[in-house]
Order: C-alpha cells, then sequence, then structure tokens
C-alpha cells in the first residue's frame, strides 16, 4: 500500500484528492493548521488520518507529498521531505496525472467554474461516460469533489489561481484541455496577478495550447471590465457562444426565462436562436440559468442526448455555499455564499434581488486577500447596490510581506463600500462577532434576506444567528 500526505489536507480541493486516494486503495495521512466543517467531517467519515500542526514525526516517511499553496516554504514536514528527498507535487500536478483523460472539459473564468464543473460531471455521470472529474466545491450530486473514472472524459474546474509557493503558473495550465469553457475574464487575484495584462496573458496562453481539434466555448455577456472579446479574438480554435437570447448576438446556445419562483425557475434553450428545449431547475437566480445554459450548450456540442441533458438539468441539486439556503426561521431567510470578490457578491445580490424584489436584504461579507488590496478599491462601485444593509466583520488575519500591496482592514473596507454604492446604502463594522450577531438579532424581522458572502467560515455566526432566531 503506497503512503500519501497531505500538507493542508482541509482545504476543499486537497481534501477532496485526499478522499479519491483513499479510496483507490492508498494509505492518506494530512496535516494542516485548523480543520473546520464541513470537510473535516468528511475526511473523518472517510476514515483519514489528519493532525493539527506541522509534525514531521507523525508524517513518517510517505512516498508522495502534495503541498497546497497556502503552506510556507519554510514549512516543517516540506523541509523535512525535501531532506529526506520524497517527492512533492501541487494538487494541480496530482489533478494532471490522476484525473486528465484524453477528452479534458476545462471549465475556466472568474466565477461560475464550481457550479458548472459540478454540473457537466453529474451530466457526464447520467450519460454514462464513467468521467472523471475535479470539482473546487462540495457538489450536492457528487459523493466526492474528485474522482478517477474509467471513461475516456474528464471535467475539471481551471483555477486561474497560482500552482504552488514555488510555481506561480496558474493551475490551469496542467490540465490540456480538448474543450475548453469561458465564462468570464475579469482582473481578480490581485496578489498573484498585481497587474491586469499578466491576469489576461494568462487566459490568453491557455487559449493558444489548446490542440488543433479543441474547441471552446465562451460567454456572450458583455461589460465594461470582461475582457473575454480581447481572449478568444485571436485564438486558432472554433469559439461557440452562449448566453442571453438577444436576436442581435445571434448566439450559438441561449437561454430565456419563462416563469421563476423560490421554488422552481422554467427557462427555455434556444441555437441559432430557434426554440431548441425548455427545462426545469429549482436553483436559485439569473446567473444560475446562464451557468445550466454553458452546461447543457457543453453538453449538447460532444453529443450527450436531450432526454439526458434534461434529466440532469432537473435532478442537479447545486453546490454547498452557492446561495445555499442554510436557514429558514420566521420567515426570515438566510444564505450562504462563497461570493469573495465584489463581482461575485453584485451576481448574488442581484440573483436575489430578482427572487426577492421587496425584501430588505442584509449582506455580511469578507473578501478573500486579492480583493483587500488597495488597487481593488474601484472594483466595489455599484457592486452592493442590491443590498439595503451590508456588514464587515473582523476580517480573518493572513500572512503579508514587505513586497505584497498594503491591504485594507475592516473599518477601510466598510468606508470603501459606503463611498462607492448607493447613497441609502447602510454599511457597518464589527470587530466582535458576538456583536454583530445581536446587532442583527434585533434588528431582523420577516420577509428579510441575511446572506453570508465569503470564502471563509463566519467563524460559526451563520449557525449562531440561525440558532438566535
Amino acid at each position: 500500500m503506497k503512503h500519501i500526505h497531505f500538507i493542508g489536507i482541509c482545504g476543499v480541493g486537497m481534501g477532496s484528492l485526499a478522499i479519491m486516494f483513499k479510496k483507490m486503495g492508498w494509505k492518506v495521512t494530512g496535516s494542516d493548521k485548523g480543520f473546520f466543517s464541513p470537510m473535516s467531517n468528511h475526511l473523518r467519515q472517510a476514515k483519514i488520518d489528519f493532525y493539527p500542526g506541522w509534525h514531521p514525526e507523525k508524517m513518517k516517511k510517505p512516498d508522495l507529498i502534495v503541498m497546497g499553496n497556502f503552506a510556507s516554504l519554510h514549512n516543517p514536514e516540506y523541509l523535512y521531505a525535501q531532506e529526506k528527498k520524497i517527492t512533492i507535487k501541487s494538487f494541480p500536478e496530482l489533478v494532471q496525472e490522476y484525473i486528465i483523460k484524453e477528452n479534458s472539459i476545462v471549465v475556466t473564468g472568474t466565477y461560475a467554474k464550481t457550479t458548472i464543473t459540478s454540473f457537466l460531471a453529474h451530466l457526464l455521470k447520467i450519460a454514462e461516460k464513467d468521467p472523471s472529474w475535479f470539482v473546487g466545491g462540495l457538489a450536492l450530486n457528487l459523493a466526492n469533489g474528485a474522482h478517477c473514472g474509467k471513461g475516456e472524459w474528464s471535467i475539471v474546474e481551471g483555477d486561474e489561481y497560482s500552482t504552488a509557493r514555488w510555481d506561480l503558473r496558474s493551475k490551469f495550465f496542467w490540465y490540456q484541455p480538448t474543450h475548453l469553457l469561458i465564462t468570464s475574464v475579469i482582473w481578480d487575484h490581485f496578489d498573484i496577478f498585481p497587474q491586469k495584462e499578466k491576469y489576461l496573458d494568462a487566459f490568453r496562453k491557455l487559449t493558444k495550447a489548446l490542440p488543433s481539434h479543441g474547441q471552446i466555448l465562451a460567454n456572450q455577456k458583455t461589460r465594461p471590465d470582461n475582457h473575454i472579446e480581447e481572449i478568444i479574438k485571436k485564438t486558432s480554435s472554433p469559439v461557440k457562444r452562449y448566453g442571453k437570447l438577444n436576436p442581435k448576438n445571434n448566439n450559438d446556445y441561449s437561454y430565456q426565462i419563462n416563469s421563476f419562483s423560490p421554488q422552481k425557475t422554467i427557462f427555455t434553450v434556444y441555437k441559432k436562436n430557434q426554440e431548441w428545449s425548455s427545462f426545469s431547475t429549482n436553483l436559485f437566480g439569473e446567473h444560475m440559468i446562464e451557468n445550466l445554459t454553458a452546461g447543457i450548450a457543453l453538453g449538447d456540442l460532444i453529443g450527450i442526448e436531450k432526454e439526458k441533458i434534461k434529466k440532469a438539468v432537473s435532478s442537479f441539486q447545486g453546490v454547498k455555499r452557492r446561495l445555499e439556503l442554510r436557514g429558514n426561521k420566521k420567515n426570515i431567510l438566510i444564505f450562504d455564499d462563497l461570493a469573495h470578490s465584489p463581482s461575485k457578491a453584485q451576481g448574488s445580490l442581484k440573483a436575489l434581488r430578482l427572487y426577492f424584489p421587496q425584501a430588505r436584504i442584509i449582506a455580511i461579507y469578507e473578501p478573500n486577500v486579492g480583493n483587500r488590496t488597495l488597487s481593488s478599491k474601484k472594483f466595489y462601485r455599484d457592486s452592493f447596490n442590491q443590498a439595503d444593509w451590508v456588514i464587515i466583520p473582523r476580517l480573518s488575519k493572513t500572512k503579508t510581506n514587505a513586497q505584497q500591496e498594503k491591504r485594507l482592514d475592516g473599518e477601510e473596507l466598510a468606508k470603501t463600500i459606503k463611498e462607492k454604492n448607493k447613497k441609502t446604502l447602510r454599511v457597518s463594522y464589527f470587530n466582535k462577532d458576538d456583536q454583530l450577531v445581536e446587532s442583527v438579532k434585533k434588528k431582523v424581522k420577516p420577509q428579510d434576506v441575511v446572506i453570508f458572502l465569503g470564502s471563509h467560515s463566519f467563524r460559526g455566526m451563520i449557525e449562531e444567528l440561525i440558532t438566535e432566531i
């Protein structure tokens, strides 16, 4: 039995890979600086041995070590592995070696990657293709976020973030796409791409890396900060487009919403503006319909039968922490969403406003590291206009060095959002979690919608608020 050890095992991607290797018959161990549900629960259920902190003596001498890109190059277990000449790999390298297949679907872009990747994996399962997949989230239709199937297809989430501390190339360069789905190209991850051109160059290189028989499916949506057009106009690969129904665009695939409610949305997909088929879903938001249309289009492009696509759409349950309804108490709805950037928060808030036009929307927001920099201030313009009250909690601590751009603290972020959004928007900052929960509990009332936006776990505030209400 081979032994694999994960440094940083509690990340969603790392934990999913660890569970996959356990199912493949490997001995799996792991370490991390802290453990949070739900991934820690999944690891325990898979009977994987893991421990807090970095302890080379506990790690022993595995055959292979996988290191997450948030662990330091001074990590004691990493240094021990180098000293003992143990093979060390990043998790994108592991995905390439054990998951990527001859037909490689890579879903990339600034947003919507996890949802579309999860849907495509679910679709190819229904189509009996026995696919492999890697999803950077907890998809409700998939037993695990990583899987090594026996079929000829793989579907992976193509993240533009860096591969590892020792390799700053984007993760998606490892995945060798034959079918590339691009949702958007909006400058993000300012800590890794301090200049916009560096961000765009990563996508340009990816499109040029496609083989001669490669295929690109790209979103038609246009907005001033979306650079998708300049990315795809120089590619030599054939490009198909998807987006909202608009006779002027003449999209290859487009959608139109027929009816919507919090329980079900009915929408029609068109090919070249000719009606193709109708679909139903219980997922929230127009952006979810757009995501499903992308998956439907790619499924059709690779030859999946229409009836199987319809079955996949109606049975797709989405991904945890993507407009996930966590509580419904006293007619007060509480959602949890991974929107850790201004553009993602804007999309989620627009989705809620569509379904709850008269509600007071309270948004508790914590951005990721890249969206705390001074240069990220401009991206907050109008991003929270669909909310009524924005609350900034105490921001989680992150590692910094002298070379990195200054980061905003919670008070500065609250001031930025107040300045760059509608004048009537109320914005608050709470340095203490219990004060935040107490304030919301006192002021929330029936018909209100509360949404937590951010990549962190909010230190139990969601669960506490649900209990208090």
